[in-house]
């Protein structure tokens, strides 16, 4: 009977490997549609599946990547570069406005797609409808019960705010997870269509922003959207007095001297124009997120970048007061994605001089890419009054979020099974556990013990790689508390399953005897005599090495607060997406949330219709039906409005 808990260990084994390569072997066919409704141009991309981020691929693509990056900032700052390039007038956008109406500007935000294509062309499908009517219901507002219905019409300009495309930007990731998925949806219509412009994430960044810079810089078109910028920032007017400016200042936070002076020049500009200009700041991260008050001025925060960027325009602004234009610039909301749910905090209206402060802290990061907790949001955060050095603090309250905290906070319990879940990660662990079974055995020297360090280290390079992060002394101070406990434990098991556990006498079933064929292979690779658990020890060895590392991130996170993005993307999900619409008017800025529960699911649509049969359907179809018939779901309850913020100018 005991034998069986040997061969139930060999079958454990034996389906992380079987997954492991079905995935290897998994190559997704590709699919022909075409660039325009008149189906002449052809066009091939390949979908993709969401970014595995806990494989050897996904790990490897972060280490290269985030030390890459780094340093290619450090030598060449392509940002520094663009002033070689054209330079845009910021009319571009009401200029070449395809909404005719003379009343009011209408843009279409959102942040972190082109991830897997189910959940990529699901929001792509939604922006890019002539008309769509949503229901809603303020899901943040107890005192308000009645549904209402709201027709929203597609923006004029789609604004993306970073991180176009993942893991990394490159031509055939802009292709397959981008341009493939938009011009399924949206195939060009030969016409005068709306604008696309974009902000680079750090995805966008990882390879210098090569490719996004022949992406989104060459003033041409991607299905049925035009290209207009010059750079990798932005600055364009959406009505006489109210502007949108995009902010490059990713990776590090900082902003080059070029840039900003490039912003400077925009706002001495508009304010010889006008008395008082309204903007949308666009920007890199939300770094209000993890921001202390307290340690203003003492130690290097990203919202740093943030106040600097404001107070110098600020700073502009005033001194044209020497040449008697008196003029005002007011920053009514800021605006990023980066991490990838929705939340909004609000300025209390009552507080003194709430007319001339940031209003709105907006972010809207659910454009394709995995899910984000929201658990971890503070109800209420305290942020400085950014247009002067004073400490003078202002409180903004939590006033909407999505997916909900509870259901959020459920989900990270789901990394109590991490080691199934992410089996990729498990089945590397299989690998590394080998190469130290295989010295452990064979070696006599120092090297037999130092072996055991292996994997306790590759855990901590992991943590310390890929989870750095700006920290208070205080949280550095836990985080290597942590990671000395992870590296404690890691050792811990490492030294009881290859030097304890084969002195007991009661695990004798466990014995890789109980394979014929193991004792011939054992005596052609002259394996030393009293090695006679290794098959054992390589599985458990890795079980439970990838259930440790699972509930360390789940216990970092409920401790400390600790490895968000890790604890959210350890179990993808594809649901949850969000995106931004935006009515701007004389008078008004209102903000319509839009936010779908269920991605649809394209890539077993593709298997049933062909492609491009599917793009004559969505020409002509209405999208309510087209939903019900192709997917059997409830448009009206699945696409939702959740929340609508109006800020009076």
């Amino acid at each position: 009977m005991e034998t069986l808990f040997f061969y139930l260990l060999l079958l454990v084994a034996a389906a992380f490997l079987i997954f492991y390569f079905k995935d290897s072997w998994y190559s997704p066919k590709k699919v022909k549609i075409f660039k325009d409704i008149f189906e002449k141009y052809p066009y091939y991309f390949i979908p993709q599946k969401p970014v595995k981020w806990f494989d050897f691929t996904g790990l490897m693509n972060s280490f290269r990547m985030v030390s890459l990056s780094a340093d290619i900032l450090s030598i060449i700052d392509k940002r520094e570069m663009q002033t070689a390039l054209g330079k845009d007038t910021g009319r571009e956008l009401i200029e070449n406005n395809c909404d005719e109406s003379e009343e009011e500007f209408w843009f279409d935000f959102i942040a972190d797609t082109g991830d897997g294509f189910d959940a990529t062309t699901s929001v792509f499908y939604h922006l890019t409808r002539d008309s769509y009517t949503y229901s809603f219901r303020n899901e943040f507002d107890r005192d308000v019960e009645n549904e209402s219905e709201i027709k929203l019409k597609r923006g004029s300009v789609l604004v993306i705010g970073g991180d176009l495309v993942y893991p990394v930007g490159s031509e055939i990731n802009y292709r397959d997870r981008f341009k493939g998925p938009l011009r399924l949806v949206a195939p060009d219509t030969r016409e005068f269509g709306p604008i696309l412009i974009a902000t680079p994430g750090n995805h966008d960044w990882y390879d210098g922003l090569s490719a996004f810079f022949r992406l989104m810089c060459q003033r041409s078109k991607i299905s049925d959207y035009r290209t207009v910028q010059n750079r990798s920032y932005f600055a364009y007017s959406l009505r006489k007095n109210v502007h949108l400016m995009g902010i490059d200042n990713q990776l590090l936070g900082d902003i080059d001297i070029p840039q900003m002076t490039f912003f400077t020049e925009y706002v001495e500009k508009i304010s010889k124009g006008n008395d008082v200009n309204h903007v949308i700041l666009l920007i890199a991260e939300p770094y209000w997120y993890n921001y202390d008050i307290k340690d203003r001025h003492k130690r290097r925060q990203r919202m740093d970048s943030l106040e600097y960027i404001i107070r110098t325009m600020k700073e502009a602004v005033r001194k044209l007061e020497a040449n008697n234009i008196k003029s005002e610039i007011i920053f009514d909301v800021v605006l990023t994605g980066d991490i990838h749910h929705y939340s909004h905090y609000k300025l209390d209206e009552n507080v003194k001089g709430y007319d001339k402060e940031i209003k709105h802290y907006i972010t809207s990061g659910g454009g394709g890419a995995f899910g984000h907790i929201t658990h971890f949001l503070k109800d209420e955060i305290k942020l400085p009054i950014l247009q002067n050095t004073t400490t003078t603090e202002l409180k903004y309250e939590l006033d909407g979020k999505y997916p909900s905290k509870e259901k959020s906070g459920k989900k990270t319990f789901w990394n109590l099974i991490f080691f199934i879940i992410n089996y990729e990660f498990t089945v590397l662990l299989f690998f590394l556990s080998s190469i130290v079974a295989c010295i452990f055995c064979y070696s006599d020297s120092l090297l037999k013990w130092l072996v055991l360090l292996l994997i306790p280290i590759v855990f901590c390079f992991i943590i310390t790689k890929v989870t750095s992060t700006e920290c208070s002394a205080e949280e550095q101070w836990k985080s290597k508390m942590m990671r000395i406990a992870l590296f404690l434990l890691s050792f811990g098991i490492q030294l009881w399953v290859f030097a304890i556990f084969p002195e007991y006498d009661k695990v004798i079933f466990l014995q890789d005897s109980h394979l014929s064929f193991v004792d011939g292979l054992k005596n052609f690779f002259k394996v030393p005599a009293g090695n006679n658990y290794l098959i054992a020890q390589v599985i458990i060895s890795a079980l439970l090495q990838s259930i440790l590392f699972g509930w360390y991130i789940l216990a970092g996170y409920h401790l400390f607060k600790f490895y968000i993005t890790e604890i959210s993307s350890g179990k993808i999900n594809t649901g949850n997406k969000n995106f931004l619409k935006f009515k701007i008017t004389d008078k008004e800025i209102v903000i319509y949330v839009v936010a779908i529960r269920k991605t649809y699911q394209w890539m077993s649509l593709l298997k049933k219709k062909q492609a491009f049969h599917l793009q004559r359907e969505m020409l002509t179809e209405d999208p309510k039906k087209f939903i019900k018939d192709n997917f059997k779901l409830d448009p009206d309850k699945n696409v939702k409005i959740i929340d609508k913020i109006t800020i009076p100018l």
